[in-house]
């Protein structure tokens, strides 16, 4: 691609993983994964000091899956900034804020944000090896048509995370996620696309440009190498890694998440997330979202560079990557009764211990209604004469439960249980051993669901068809409203995801994030 006609070209795209990014919001603070019945939260202009009064905020139905907006609530700030929505449905998961000719657009809805403004900027781009379609922008209507070279352009497009999304013959194909540069640059200009074929229906960078890391200066760089433990047996689009430091860069010159970036070997920015960075330990771990971890990879590398402007890490783990929530129990985690001993010594980082009538909320998020993989690091104290919860979704009677995985005290197995089904979980052994962290895993695909334990399958799959509870349920980790059914022992990095993860990358996951925790073996 060339540069405009001024030369100015901003390539500071923030990619997310492959493609996606939901970063908690531009800047903002918050780290809430999921969404609740009401959004609140402020919204300050480009200076990001100055509240906007009177902005418009508009909550949008909408997904890169949909042919376009099909609903949507608005409301305006007050005059500190603030907005408010009650009774949100779970499908508007696209926000725009907007004041005056600053704006900002967001693709993934939080109970509780600080959005700062932008200015709305020139994209161009181009699709391999198509001809026909257009490109749309999820949450507004924008769409630019293919030319026969396969390019594409937008006059202005809102500042913030942007959804696109190429549609052929009315239907759509494929979608990239990537967040607007804060650079002063006028026109955003996007590396090549192309459709994966790995069925994920994302678009893929074909044709990476040299200039892409042009905003980090040479001497503001420093490498870094992560080597595997193993190489992955399949390719892993938007794998998030966890990156361990300690002596291995200046903790000095990047004391500041904010000041820096993460940048892939072809000088692309990473989306990232801090579980913790204590420079005056010369310790921290990231965790970095990988467009892809191709198969045979025996080593990942990427730079860290400083940046001239603060921006909050955008984060690693993604809603367009079917990432309903994520927490690393460093003060992320909403956790019912919590007192200040709550805190434990994680696998990376802190963790939570749970006693009686205690558990941590999701809210109402429901990745039960299809495929889905829920996965934690627990720690375990043994069988104390209780059930012990690990995910629920369900109210305190027992009529109400959609879903539970759990320890069953009375047969001394772990199960799964809804109101009109109990199954146990074959082949699951895990010793009552205080001193071992182990990493838990389930996964429901094709209405048959098997349980995993530090990477391996350890039970054959059941047939476990989910049903439809026609009622709003709570949905918690570590325990339920019964208060002896709390988890006996602690809990860290807990993710919920509503697709089938495979065998593979569950022992990705583990093999990496053993390598970033706390203690060796």
């Amino acid at each position: 691609m060339k540069l405009s006609k001024n030369g100015f070209v901003s390539l500071f795209v923030i990619l997310c993983g492959v493609w996606v990014g939901c970063s908690d919001d531009h800047r903002n603070a918050g780290g809430v994964t999921d969404i609740g019945n009401s959004i609140a939260g402020t919204v300050t202009l480009a200076d990001g000091v100055t509240p906007a009064v009177a902005a418009r905020v508009v909550a949008y139905a909408d997904s890169w899956e949909s042919s376009g907006i099909s609903d949507s609530l608005e409301t305006v700030t007050d005059s500190l900034g603030r907005f408010e929505f009650d009774d949100v449905p779970s499908e508007m998961q696209v926000l725009y804020v907007s004041k005056d000719a600053e704006n900002y657009l967001a693709r993934s809805v939080k109970d509780s944000v600080n959005y700062i403004l932008g200015e709305s900027k020139p994209l161009t781009g181009s699709i391999a090896e198509q001809t026909t379609g257009k490109v749309r922008i999820v949450g507004t209507s924008l769409e630019a048509s293919l030319d026969l070279n396969g390019n594409f352009s937008f006059d202005a497009v809102p500042y913030g995370e942007l959804s696109l999304v190429y549609v052929k013959n009315g239907t759509p194909q494929a979608h990239y996620e990537f967040a607007s540069s804060e650079s002063d640059s006028a026109e955003i200009l996007l590396p090549q696309l192309e459709v994966s074929e790995d069925g994920d229906s994302v678009l893929v960078i074909s044709d990476v440009p040299e200039d892409s890391s042009q905003n980090a200066s040479s001497d503001s760089l420093t490498e870094m190498t992560v080597e595997l433990l193993s190489a992955p047996t399949e390719t892993l689009y938007g794998f998030v890694l966890p990156v361990k430091f300690n002596d291995k860069i200046d903790f000095e010159k990047f004391s500041d998440p904010d000041l820096f970036q993460v940048l892939s070997e072809e000088g692309v920015e990473l989306n990232f997330e801090v579980d913790y960075w204590t420079p005056s330990a010369s310790q921290g771990v990231l965790w970095v979202r990988l467009d892809s971890l191709p198969a045979g990879t025996q080593q990942v590398k990427f730079s860290l560079a400083l940046r001239e402007k603060a921006l909050a890490p955008q984060g690693a783990f993604l809603e367009a990557d079917s990432v309903m929530a994520s927490l690393h129990m460093n003060g992320d985690a909403a956790i019912h009764a919590a007192t200040d001993s709550d805190a434990a010594y994680g696998v990376i980082g802190y963790g939570a211990t749970l006693s009686a009538g205690q558990y941590i909320s999701l809210d109402s998020i429901n990745p039960c209604s299809g495929d889905f993989t829920l996965s934690l690091w627990a720690l375990w104290n043994g069988d104390n004469g209780n059930h012990q919860i690990l995910f629920a979704k369900r109210a305190s009677w027992a009529d109400s439960t959609l879903f539970q995985w759990y320890f069953e005290t009375n047969s001394d197995v772990f199960a799964v249980y809804d109101v009109l089904h109990w199954d146990s979980l074959p082949g699951v052994s895990l010793t009552a051993d205080s001193a071992k962290w182990k990493m838990l895993s389930l996964v429901s695909k094709n209405d048959s669901i098997s349980m995993f334990v530090n990477g391996k399958r350890v039970s054959d799959p059941i047939a476990f068809q989910l049903r439809e509870v026609d009622m709003v349920l709570p949905f918690r980790v570590g325990g339920n409203d019964v208060e002896e059914e709390t988890w006996n022992g602690s809990l860290d990095e807990v993710r919920v995801v509503t697709k089938a993860r495979s065998a593979e990358w569950l022992r990705m996951e583990y093999e990496t994030q053993s390598a970033a925790k706390n203690l060796p073996d």
